[in-house]
C-alpha cells in the first residue's frame, strides 16, 4: 500500500469521496500534510515512534558528549533517550534516564565512577549527553528516538509499517482530517481509531529482562537515589 491509497481509504471512510472517487490532487496534499503531521505527534512519544536507533560509543572520561551529524557521537541527531547501559569489563549497567534539568541539580559534576545516569540536552544541529558519573572507558549504548522521514504521496508503506499500524493510520487520519469537511466521525470510526492506536502502542512496548549485577552488595551502586548526589 502507498500513501494515496491509505489517503483515500481514510477520505472514504469520512464520505468526502465515494468507492469509485479518487481524491482531486489538493485533498491529497491536504491529508499528506496532515498524515504526517500526525505521525510527527505520534512521534514524540517512543511507544508510537517508527524512528528508532541503537547507537554504540566508547567512553573516554568526558562528562558530555556532542551527538548529531558531525559530533562526537556522529550520528543522526535524537529526539529521546529511552533506554542506556554501561559496558566495561563484561559487565552491563543500567542507566536511569533523567531530564537534563535534573542533571543540572548535580551539585559535584567531577566524580569518575561507573555511570548510573544519563540525561540528553535536545539542540540543534548538535545535541548533549551527559553522564554521571563519568566513565574513564567502557562502551555506552544507547537506543533513542529520532526525528521521523516525512512520507510521499507514494511512499511503500507496507516496506516500512507493519499491518497494524497501517490500520492505525488509516482511522486516526480519518479522525485528523474530518473536521476540514465538516464531518463529525462516528462513534464506531472513533472507537476503532483508539483501538488501533492501543494496539501499535503495546507492540512498541518492550519488558525489559532482569540483569542482576554480581557486584551489587559490593557496592553502593543501585542503592543510591539521585538526591544522594548533590
Amino acid at each position: 500500500m502507498v500513501t494515496t491509497d491509505l489517503i483515500r481509504s481514510s477520505l472514504r471512510l469520512i464520505g468526502a469521496i465515494s468507492s469509485s472517487e479518487t481524491p482531486a490532487s489538493d485533498e491529497t496534499m491536504d491529508a499528506l500534510e496532515a498524515l504526517n503531521l500526525l505521525l510527527s505527534s505520534w512521534g514524540a512519544s517512543r511507544f508510537l515512534s517508527k524512528n528508532t536507533q541503537t547507537i554504540t560509543h566508547t567512553l573516554t572520561g568526558a562528562a558530555s558528549y556532542t551527538i548529531g551529524s558531525g559530533g562526537d557521537i556522529n550520528t543522526t541527531n535524537p529526539t529521546e533517550i529511552y533506554t542506556a547501559k554501561y559496558t566495561n569489563g563484561g559487565l552491563d549497567y543500567t542507566l536511569k534516564v533523567i531530564d537534563f534539568v535534573d542533571y543540572e541539580q548535580i551539585s559535584v559534576k567531577n566524580i569518575s565512577s561507573i555511570p548510573e545516569f544519563i540525561a540528553l540536552k535536545p539542540d540543534y544541529p548538535l545535541s548533549t549527553i551527559y553522564l554521571y558519573p563519568t566513565a574513564t572507558g567502557g562502551t555506552l549504548t544507547i537506543n533513542a528516538v529520532t526525528p521521523k522521514t516525512d512520507l510521499d504521496t507514494d511512499t511503500n508503506l507496507s516496506n516500512t509499517y507493519p499491518p497494524e499500524w497501517i490500520r492505525a493510520l488509516k482511522y486516526n487520519l480519518a479522525v485528523e482530517i474530518a473536521p476540514e469537511y465538516g464531518v463529525t466521525v462516528s462513534t464506531e470510526i472513533a472507537a476503532l481509531a483508539r483501538e488501533s492506536k492501543d494496539i501499535v502502542m503495546r507492540s512498541m512496548v518492550t519488558i525489559p529482562s532482569a540483569n542482576f549485577d554480581p557486584l551489587l552488595g559490593c557496592g553502593n551502586r543501585g542503592g543510591n537515589i539521585l538526591g544522594g548526589f548533590y
